[in-house]
């Protein structure tokens, strides 16, 4: 894919739903960043909203990768104007956020997800993300991102690796609060 094929496909999502619009533009970064031999890695708001199926609503895409000069060059060709932190499409309304260069978990358990035939992203994996929402709970007090780590824990459930979970914990405030969540759903079952 070169970049006017890309400016033409994201073109294409202004009348898409948010969502879908969301997962394409970040496809197609991540294609035309894949020939530049960078990997951008959805996290944060878009990654939960992926995991829920979209029940969770974000209002950007946030992606660490390395490369991030490569990163705002492609995007500023495709239209997207830097504006502070974010880079926005006022075409098509998306904003991409690149906060790190270094994913913030374990890169083995990154997923490649496809989304069509030929389109995929990469997706930080189930338990990093609960635990980004864990950390967030209990040293912000978010109720917001407590509420979405407990949802993501407890319909992820059976295929989630709990060991993992418990050994990257930070500190006993976060053992202790993934702890109530699993003595929560386990009292529901």
């Amino acid at each position: 894919m070169n970049i006017r094929q890309a400016q033409i496909e994201i073109n294409k999502l202004k009348s898409a739903g948010k969502y879908e619009a969301m997962l394409k533009t970040a496809a197609i970064l991540t294609k035309l960043l894949a020939e530049r031999n960078v990997k951008p890695i959805i996290v944060g708001g878009l990654s939960v909203t992926i995991y829920t199926q979209n029940d969770y609503t974000t209002r950007d895409i946030d992606m660490v990768s390395e490369g991030y000069e490569t990163i705002a060059n492609i995007l500023g060709q495709l239209d997207f104007k830097k504006d502070g932190r974010h880079f926005y499409n006022d075409n098509i309304e998306i904003a991409i956020e690149i906060p790190g260069s270094y994913l913030e978990g374990d890169y083995s358990k990154v997923k490649k997800i496809f989304i069509d035939d030929e389109n995929y992203v990469y997706l930080i994996s189930i338990e990093d993300i609960i635990l980004d929402r864990l950390r967030a709970a209990v040293h912000w007090k978010s109720l917001e991102d407590r509420e979405w780590g407990f949802k993501l824990l407890a319909s992820n459930f059976d295929s989630l690796d709990k060991q993992y979970l418990f050994e990257h914990c930070q500190t006993q405030k976060e053992v202790n609060e993934l702890d109530d969540w699993f003595t929560f759903i386990a009292e529901q079952s």
